[in-house]
């Protein structure tokens, strides 16, 4: 079972998502993410509030290291904790980093 939570905080526009999964290795439902991804290109969330960032607030750090890359590459900030204390996920293999060009081969 899971539990899932939002916070948003209309002075920094941010929405927070309180995730908690049974089992750590658990990632985000892909709709979910969707959701969110679409909501930062859109500038607006669900229920119409301006959206600038997105974070993902997992109660444990397996969970925060199992989603981190994926969170990451969709734009959405990953943190650790709980609703009144949370603080942002430092990997230990450090923060994930992407580029088009190099992925796909191009010089």
């Amino acid at each position: 079972m899971s539990k899932n939570e939002q916070d948003y905080d209309k002075a920094s526009k941010t929405m927070r998502i309180f995730r908690s999964f049974a089992k750590p290795k658990t990632l985000v439902p892909p709709d979910e993410l969707k959701q969110w991804i679409d909501a930062l290109q859109s500038g607006k969330g669900p229920d119409g509030q301006a959206i600038k960032h997105v974070h993902y607030v997992f109660e444990d750090e397996q969970s925060a290291d199992y989603n981190h890359q994926a969170l990451s590459f969709a734009g959405v900030a990953t943190e650790v904790g709980t609703k009144s204390r949370h603080s942002p996920f430092k990997p230990a293999d450090g923060e994930p980093s992407f580029s088009t060009r190099e992925d796909f081969g191009i010089d």
